[in-house]
């Protein structure tokens, strides 16, 4: 109980400490990607993402992602991700309605296809991509750890390409 008492007071000043810097406001956003995979475990993927957090300010925005990675040229068979992760951005405003932003979404991908370990391991994917009114575009590389039930422990590298919108 003195653990959750803690955390919550951590979150409450957290959010009152970030809103004394700068107006906070709801963010979503809605992505789809293309990954095209690199490396040793090369697979492409098209990613359908969204997320939902704060901005505040101009510079700065963090929330909660998910969303499905379907890899279609897996060892000669077909099979899905569903990532959960934390994004943070910050946002380097260089006109009225554009601005180039940094990206990093860090979290746990879990397998929901037969040859897929359900607990499947780390996805990292940093990003730099630019804001035009509520569109945006994005590139990265994307890390996602996979446990496969006949090929074991993978480590899936991609080159990332999204666009989206903002709302």
């Amino acid at each position: 109980m003195k653990r959750i008492s803690l955390l919550l007071t951590l979150i409450i000043l957290s959010i009152s400490l970030v809103s004394a810097k700068g107006k906070v406001s709801y963010q979503g956003e809605v992505d789809l990607g293309y990954s095209y995979g690199i490396g040793k475990s090369a697979s492409e993927r098209v990613n359908l993402h969204t997320i939902h957090g704060i901005k505040v300010g101009k510079y700065f925005s963090t929330g909660i992602g998910t969303g499905f990675d379907y890899y279609y040229n897996f060892d000669d068979s077909s099979e899905a991700i569903v990532p959960v992760y934390l994004n943070l951005k910050g946002y380097y405003p260089i006109a009225k309605n554009v601005s180039t932003f940094l990206s990093c979404d860090a979290g746990w991908g879990f397998g929901v296809t037969g040859n897929i370990d359900n607990d499947n391991g780390l996805t990292i994917t940093p990003a730099v991509g630019i804001v035009w009114g509520v569109f945006k575009a994005q590139v990265g590389y994307n890390m996602q750890n996979i446990k496969n039930i006949d090929l074991g422990k993978l480590n899936m590298g991609s080159v990332q390409v999204k666009i989206g919108i903002m709302f």
